[in-house]
């Protein structure tokens, strides 16, 4: 079970690491048992991790503002706290402190929440993937590999595998190069998630 409210903790956290990442502030609500060790495992508990984390950051940045504490600033890539700074705040964290915008109103309205299934979630994750990847990040790939259309996955998993044994640094290969096809054949397995 998930609790509601983690914002006194994560307060208690961001005290400590004015600079932190999401990940961060999970690992450390679940060291506290705040959160499943688990919660990261499935795409519907990831995502109810998730949408608490930022419900608890965004009302706790409203929160912050209004005693004149702290601006709590809160971006995809990182949370950062600073000194409560009204008039002169720059540019970059007003922005990131837009009490009201879009995004923050998703995380602060919890039927957001309790209504998203795990069908909402796959369909959000594929939505996000079709967006991430596209053709010509595919065909980079198949090029990283040597390859190029049409083939099957049988043939690029072949690819793959012949590569990553020719640039293997106990092979004396290069270790740049294998994180390259590496990197292409996780990019390629979006594109034939059917036959893997």
């Amino acid at each position: 079970m998930f609790p509601f409210d983690l914002s006194q903790a994560i307060e208690n956290y961001i005290l400590e690491n004015t600079s932190c990442k999401e990940f961060e502030i999970i690992q450390y609500l679940q060291a506290n048992t705040l959160l499943p060790k688990n919660c990261l495992a499935q795409p519907l508990s990831l995502f109810r991790s998730h949408f608490l984390v930022f419900n608890a950051l965004y009302r706790l940045q409203i929160k912050l503002h209004l005693e004149q504490r702290y601006a709590l600033s809160i971006s995809p890539l990182e949370i950062r706290l600073e000194p409560f700074k009204d008039s002169s705040m720059d540019s970059e964290t007003e922005k990131n402190m837009a009490f009201f915008d879009e995004i923050s109103l998703f995380y602060l309205d919890i039927k957001h929440l309790n209504q998203t299934d795990e069908s909402d979630v796959n369909t959000l994750l594929d939505h996000f993937w079709q967006h991430y990847f596209n053709n010509d990040q595919k065909q980079n790939a198949l090029q990283v590999l040597g390859l190029s259309d049409p083939v099957d996955f049988k043939q690029i998993k072949q690819q793959y595998r012949r590569l990553a044994m020719q640039h293997h640094p106990d092979r004396g290969g290069d270790s740049d190069k294998l994180i390259e096809i590496h990197q292409a054949m996780q990019c390629l397995q979006h594109y034939y998630p059917s036959s893997a």
